[in-house]
């Protein structure tokens, strides 16, 4: 499996922790698994576009920019 290519942005990860709710919430929220948020937010998967839309829909970012942004790879 290769490492994502992309990572929730710092802004999105404070306006997700400012809410107050579990992460099981916010994955309902966002129409995902628990499973899968934690793993988005660990850096072990890639934000899909439907985690943004997710996002977008629930009030924690207005733009796909403001969830995620692009991991640069320094072995390139």
């Amino acid at each position: 499996m290769s490492s994502p290519s992309a990572r929730l942005t710092k802004s999105f990860l404070s306006r997700a922790a400012a809410t107050g709710m579990t992460d099981a919430a916010l994955a309902a929220a966002l129409g995902v698994t628990r499973q899968f948020y934690s793993d988005v937010k660990l850096g072990k998967q890639q934000p899909t576009t439907r985690f943004m839309v997710g996002a977008v829909h629930a009030g924690l970012a207005e733009t796909f920019g403001d969830v995620a942004e692009p991991i640069e790879d320094l072995a390139a």
